[in-house]
């Protein structure tokens, strides 16, 4: 009856090309996959034939409920492997599969609002960006503690700004493994705070999405988890586990949990969790997982993404990017590339930074592929300025203007602002054209004699034109009379910058590489109206 019921209705051709289609893209985009912190690797056909039910772990998993459609056997399985992971003493906490590490963070600092609802939360500039959300649906005050520049909580900033609250309880909500950065916040160094302060109502909760399931399987690695001290912490399941559908886990030390627990007739159980009607099947996937992988084939596994990470990094600072990682993180930070690399390969940015993350399914050719695009995107790293062929002479005298002459080949424009915006000159006008034989810019400075000295040091003035010497001003102002000037399209855009030092050079790099069907004017200056 049930396949007589399904068969009377079937998706139209259209719908189903337009799966096809959508499949084709997920394919694709899945092997350029590398900025996010999800496994991209599992294999759950065995479990196929149970999304034929409607199963829901509806209730506290540790209590049998009027709802027998469940998973609760499997979930409780999957929590105490979870809690020997976490160095939770038997019987001491309690927990639950959530749908991923915001849900967790929200279950842990509900937690401690309803044990010390006068509390305030303290938690770092590098923390998730769920924590801000969560603390506004809770209701909750908060102060934000500043941030090392390796991500990790500034335990000074803490302990000050602790020192001046003492008479209020503390909530501090430690980051493992930060979103950027991968740091771990130093939770010894914060029980330390709470024991020199005399602070004696306190609550710890440990946000642990990624570093929860990488801590555990790395040699000496920092205090993170209960037998540190903490009350609570989230780990997500779909980061290094992997699973079709975003999960996760929290624990809680059972002390707490019973202080809010409720009975609820309608489910015939206590009511423990957030959600209420939670996923069935994600506890499924971790279990099914956690038995075929094990804990001893994560012992394998996360060595291998920390070894891959390694190996992006040494890639990475071939090209001068700077990257580097937490020892006990797979996290590769480094300097931003050009925004059509970030979104071809789905890199998460943030500021001047970017990062890829070594998960379990990322492989040495993907990395290469990687540098490879940076390469043919970013020949030049913001960071070295290489030698440009060019003569400068001064044109004008009381105008104090300066002229630079390339050869063909040169992006002669785009690596003269680039050497300009690192020293912090502020190119204030300029014309630049292109001949048969080159490119000539025509330009004025805020500080001509930094910009000489800067294009002196950095620039050979020898190979221009095969002159030996820079150009005399009759010189160059016969080139600048002789040059052919043409129109290369009747249409043109308009490019308004701000007007600080390194504006034109962006610009310029993002078109160096770029075939325009027009002509680019810039446009310096403020919101007065276009000149």
């Amino acid at each position: 009856m049930r396949c007589q019921w399904l068969c009377e209705y079937s998706l139209s051709t259209d719908d189903e090309e337009r799966l096809e289609q959508f499949f084709g893209e997920i394919q694709r985009e899945s092997n350029l996959f590398l900025g996010y912190p999800c496994n991209g690797i599992f294999d759950y056909s065995p479990l196929l034939k149970f999304l034929q039910y409607p199963i829901n772990n509806v209730g506290d998993p540790y209590l049998p409920s009027n709802y027998h459609l469940n998973t609760h056997a499997f979930e409780c399985e999957v929590l105490e492997i979870f809690q020997d992971l976490t160095q939770a003493p038997p019987g001491s906490t309690w927990g639950y599969i959530t749908n991923g590490g915001t849900e967790g963070n929200h279950y842990g600092l509900f937690l401690a609002r309803e044990l010390m609802p006068d509390g305030i939360v303290y938690y770092s500039q590098d923390a998730h960006y769920s924590i801000d959300k969560v603390l506004r649906c809770l209701g909750l005050h908060s102060i934000m503690i500043r941030s090392q520049a390796d991500g990790s909580m500034d335990l000074e900033d803490l302990r000050e700004t602790l020192r001046i609250h003492r008479d209020v309880p503390a909530i501090v909500c430690a980051t493992i493994g930060t979103t950027m950065k991968g740091a771990v916040d130093d939770i010894a160094g914060i029980q330390a705070i709470f024991r020199d302060l005399a602070l004696k109502r306190h609550y710890l909760h440990a946000d642990a999405a990624l570093g929860g399931m990488i801590l555990p399987f790395i040699d000496h690695p920092p205090p993170w988890n209960f037998a540190a001290g903490i009350d609570s912490i989230a780990i997500s399941g779909h980061k290094m586990i992997g699973s079709p559908i975003p999960c996760g886990v929290v624990l809680a030390k059972k002390t707490h949990v019973d202080r809010i627990a409720q009975s609820v007739e309608y489910i015939g159980t206590l009511d423990t969790t957030l959600s209420g009607s939670r996923n069935g099947l994600t506890p499924l996937f971790l279990w099914y997982a956690l038995h075929t992988i094990g804990v001893d084939g994560f012992k394998r596994i996360v060595p291998n993404c920390l070894h891959m990470a390694d190996y992006a990094i040494a890639q990475l600072n071939g090209l001068e990017r700077n990257a580097w990682r937490h020892p006990y993180s797979n996290i590769v930070v480094f300097d931003r590339p050009s925004p059509v690399v970030t979104q071809r390969w789905q890199l998460a940015c943030n500021g001047t930074l970017t990062h890829l993350i070594a998960m379990p399914h990322v492989v040495k050719e993907q990395v290469d592929q990687l540098i490879a695009d940076i390469q043919a995107l970013e020949p030049q790293p913001e960071s070295s300025i290489s030698e440009i062929p060019v003569c400068e002479t001064v044109l004008g005298g009381t105008n104090e203007e300066i002229t630079l002459v390339g050869s063909a080949e040169d992006h002669l424009l785009t690596q003269v602002s680039t050497a300009l915006a690192s020293a912090g000159i502020s190119i204030e006008d300029f014309t630049a054209v292109k001949a048969a034989g080159g490119s000539i810019i025509h330009m004025r400075v805020n500080d001509r004699e930094r910009a000489l000295q800067i294009l002196n040091e950095h620039l050979d003035i020898g190979r221009c034109y095969g002159q030996s010497r820079p150009f005399s001003n009759e010189e160059a102002t016969q080139i600048l009379t002789q040059v052919n000037y043409h129109t290369v399209s009747q249409d043109a855009l308009l490019v308004k910058l701000v007007d600080k030092p390194g504006a034109l050079a962006e610009l310029m790099k993002n078109v160096a590489n770029m075939t325009l069907p027009f002509a680019v004017y810039v446009w310096f200056g403020a919101d007065q109206g276009v000149p």
